[in-house]
């Protein structure tokens, strides 16, 4: 069993490593004139979009923790909170929606690439304090938070610290375990 986790630990290490160059990439072939000129994603701005990036992986390192919170307490705690996250949703799409204008405007460039850098330090840390135990824990995600997710999901840990560039946190819809 530890080999198997040792390879997960490693390819998730690989993955982030992989979505930091990525990040580092995209910022670096954004001009200074792109910066502010829409992006292909309606809304919003080629700096904001970045900063929606960051956002996610700023993200990814309380949530993890949560994850393991809830993950020792019984499935009903965590549907309860997900619930509540589910109905505090209008007020997290504006966050999102805000967040990102005002953040791209803030930090520019420069200050992307450290808080981006900052993030996956923590989320590397993270990774390698997470315990044998820890990686069967799940916990139920908010759905309304993202549509694609279905009606039923379950959030564990390696999903919470899988996330690429592209903001989307990998999470598998089904009934949770009752182990």
């Amino acid at each position: 069993m530890t080999s198997d986790i040792e390879t997960r630990r490693a390819r998730l290490r690989s993955d982030l490593e992989a979505a930091r160059q990525e990040f580092h990439d995209m910022v670096a072939s954004t001009s200074v004139q792109s910066w502010a000129k829409p992006s292909d994603n309606p809304g919003w701005t080629n700096g904001q979009l970045l900063f929606h990036v960051l956002l996610g992986f700023i993200l990814v390192h309380p949530l993890a923790g949560i994850l393991v919170l809830f993950g020792h307490l019984p499935p009903i705690y965590s549907r309860i909170f997900a619930a509540i996250l589910n109905f505090s949703t209008p007020l997290f799409n504006l966050i999102n929606a805000v967040g990102p204008r005002a953040g791209a405007r803030l930090l520019g460039r420069a200050g992307l690439i450290r808080k981006f850098d900052q993030a996956h330090r923590a989320i590397l840390e993270r990774l390698d304090r997470v315990r044998p135990t820890d990686w069967r824990l799940a916990m139920h995600y908010p759905t309304r938070w993202d549509p694609r997710l279905g009606r039923r999901c379950i959030w564990r840990t390696s999903s919470a610290i899988r996330l690429t560039t592209s903001g989307i946190i990998a999470a598998s819809c089904a009934p949770p375990r009752t182990t």
